[in-house]
């Protein structure tokens, strides 16, 4: 029997608890031994069907602004105090699991350091759990990152803390050691894991009424949703001059935080119209895509591993605050000809509805993925259970 901690930070979004619960579902999917905890201040994570072999704690919210400054969601809590909350329930919970491993996701420390207390813990345990850092293949623009990184001493933290730093990416798209300019300690721990494959069982889309469908279908996704409007609007109003548009399935996803006055918007756009449909998020989004014939979205790491699973087509509108990650993202996948992207700023119906007739009338618009290593689930099996 194998226990595994799971610590993914972010209150924000719905990227980093896909993440987790996609690689958590694999390993016990594979593993009749393997039990999981996740420790997640995600508010969504109830949104997720759980395999019996995996738990979680949720930590209290904070809440993220545009310049990436964190507070607490409950305006009771200080961020001070509600950091020294999240911090005694993470160390009181591992001390309780007593788990084998712990995979941190992205912050070497965790959010504003509440895993220190923890991490400097362990050194006492008589079992000291192995210790692994997750890394997304892109986090920012390189000499943020390197800045942020040497600032928090988070190079140092790696050489003292850490066992091992899984990328799930791949060196060839992006070189995290070298484009973060990782010190030669660091490099040594580091493996390139592959991207994660998101394909399920053709079971898994048996119930979607989008099966009868004699037509192709586009799927319009803007992750969390607070700053998808844009998108989703470009591309309805698009829509009213496309010569296609009633042989074509538009299937909308807004996302769980988009506001109201927002949604309401979108609401009346597309109010008696034709062939479209509005939707908050699913936990059948893997079967629209495999369903679909085109797929718009924001750049985010989930997203982009689930449309190249499914090979499909993709234009990428990248968010480029408050972190430039996702537009770095669309721009290396596009230089290997994977996908096409438009810059936000670039953004009209006239310049996305361009892309989207070019890929509706080829004949092979599947560019996709032969050499990208998609085996990253694979490996992080290996790397996680076996080593």
């Amino acid at each position: 029997m194998k226990k595994l901690l799971f610590y993914s930070h972010d209150s924000y979004g719905l990227g980093n608890i896909r993440r987790m619960v996609a690689i958590a579902e694999y390993l016990v999917n594979h593993n009749r031994d393997v039990y999981i905890l996740l420790l997640t201040g995600s508010p969504m994570l109830h949104a997720f069907r759980t395999h019996p072999q995996i738990d979680y704690i949720k930590l209290p919210c904070l809440q993220r602004s545009q310049d990436a400054a964190y507070s607490a969601k409950l305006e009771c809590f200080n961020i001070d105090s509600l950091i020294q909350m999240r911090s005694a329930l993470i160390r009181s919970s591992i001390e309780g699991f007593q788990p084998d491993l712990i995979l941190v996701d992205k912050k070497p420390e965790g959010l504003s350091g509440e895993l220190r207390e923890t991490i400097d813990s362990l050194e006492s345990h008589t079992k000291k759990p192995r210790q692994v850092l997750l890394l997304r293949d892109i986090l920012d623009e390189p000499h943020i990152t390197h800045s942020i990184w040497s600032k928090n001493r988070y190079f140092k933290l790696i050489d003292e803390w850490y066992d091992e730093i899984l990328v799930v990416g791949e060196k060839a798209i992006f070189d995290v050691s070298d484009k973060y300019r990782f010190p030669a300690s660091n490099r040594e721990k580091v493996t390139y894991c592959g991207y994660l494959d998101r394909t399920r069982s053709h079971d898994d889309s048996q119930n979607l009424d989008l099966n009868s469908l004699d037509q192709k279908v586009i799927v319009v996704a803007v992750g969390g949703g607070d700053d998808g409007r844009k998108v989703l609007e470009a591309y309805i109003h698009g829509l009213a001059d496309a010569p296609w548009s009633d042989d074509v399935k538009s299937i909308l996803f807004y996302g769980p935080e988009m506001n109201e006055r927002d949604y309401t918007h979108l609401t009346d756009l597309v109010r008696d119209r034709k062939n479209i449909e509005l939707k908050e998020f699913t936990n059948e989004f893997e079967s629209y895509l495999e369903l679909s014939d085109l797929v718009i979205s924001m750049g985010g790491y989930n997203t982009v591993c689930e449309v190249l699973s499914y090979h499909k087509p993709m234009i990428i509108v990248p968010r480029v605050t408050p972190v430039s990650e996702q537009l770095i993202r669309a721009q290396c996948f596009y230089e290997k000809g994977i996908v096409d992207y438009i810059h936000p700023e670039a953004l009209t119906s006239e310049t996305l509805m361009s892309k989207v007739n070019d890929i509706l009338s080829d004949d092979h618009p599947n560019r996709l993925v032969s050499d990208l290593n998609m085996h990253g689930m694979e490996v992080l099996e290996q790397r996680l259970l076996h080593t």
